[in-house]
């Protein structure tokens, strides 16, 4: 009797810990699946980092008289491209390479987690995750922890390549500087991947949880490029993400910005989750 008692005692604690072991599941086979993408998406915009710090070599004889050049175009335009001192190694990166690259790296995570809900349910495989001990919010969570994780090793590549070739070029990149540049493009991209999982959840359609933050987080860049070399519209870019963004590789990561915008990203998911539990699934 007791033996059996026993047995059941150990049967409901094993069943207590059945949804944090399947949460666990869940983010390790997200983040698996992902690793070709990781792979891909850190080797090619590392390598592209990796060369344009290469060519800061080329340039810096010139770096004088380059900026001197420069001072014929626009003030405007030319802060729209983040260019003030082509003679730092900094600014030339920046400029180059960091400026634009959390508006490419976002398409990772919106592409991932568009397809985690919505994708899911298009292929007809969302009934056979659910089937298992997982709770919607779970599902929902998993996801969004798997693909920041996933930005992170992302980050990780492109900043030992892009270190790595400064250290070989005898480019004067601190690992500092490379590290705080890299690591803040994470915000901006979860913040992407958190809408694209917000739409998943209302939408049943994946195509359509892409299209619209792909469209918001590429209008948000468009308004604070514009607005940098428009009187007109400087106003309107505390509206874009990008405004918050700034220049970590030259003046480090502003922190309560890096914050302020993973606090926006998780509220969006929170958001998620509400909208996933009520909605009905299409199998």
């Amino acid at each position: 009797m007791s033996a059996v008692m026993g047995r059941s005692e150990k049967g409901r604690h094993a069943a207590r810990k059945t949804p944090r072991g399947t949460l666990f599941a869940l983010v390790t086979h997200t983040i698996r699946s992902c690793s070709r993408g990781i792979v891909i998406w850190g080797a090619a915009l590392g390598l592209y980092s990796a060369a344009m710090v290469a060519s800061f070599t080329t340039i810096e004889g010139a770096a004088d008289q380059l900026n001197q050049l420069m001072q014929a175009y626009p003030k405007g335009m030319m802060e729209a491209f983040g260019i003030t001192n082509l003679a730092d190694p900094a600014n030339y990166v920046n400029s180059q390479v960091f400026g634009f690259a959390p508006l490419a790296l976002a398409f990772f995570p919106i592409m991932a987690l568009a397809g985690s809900i919505a994708g899911a349910e298009e292929r007809g495989t969302i009934d056979v995750l659910l089937g298992n001990p997982l709770p919607r919010w779970q599902l929902v969570i998993g996801n969004f922890v798997a693909v920041a994780l996933s930005l992170l090793a992302i980050a990780g590549i492109v900043g030992l390549l892009t270190w790595g070739t400064a250290a070989l070029m005898d480019v004067e990149l601190s690992v500092k500087q490379v590290a705080d540049a890299v690591l803040n493009l994470w915000p901006i991209c979860v913040l992407s991947g958190a809408l694209a999982l917000l739409c998943s959840a209302f939408s049943h359609r994946r195509g359509l949880a892409i299209a619209i933050p792909a469209f918001l987080i590429f209008g948000m860049y468009l308004l604070d490029t514009i607005g940098r070399a428009s009187d007109d519209l400087e106003d309107l870019r505390p509206y874009s993400v990008f405004y918050y963004y700034g220049s970590a590789i030259e003046h480090g990561i502003d922190w309560a910005h890096f914050g302020g915008i993973t606090l926006v990203a998780l509220a969006l998911v929170l958001l998620a989750v509400l909208a996933f539990q009520r909605r009905d699934i299409y199998t």
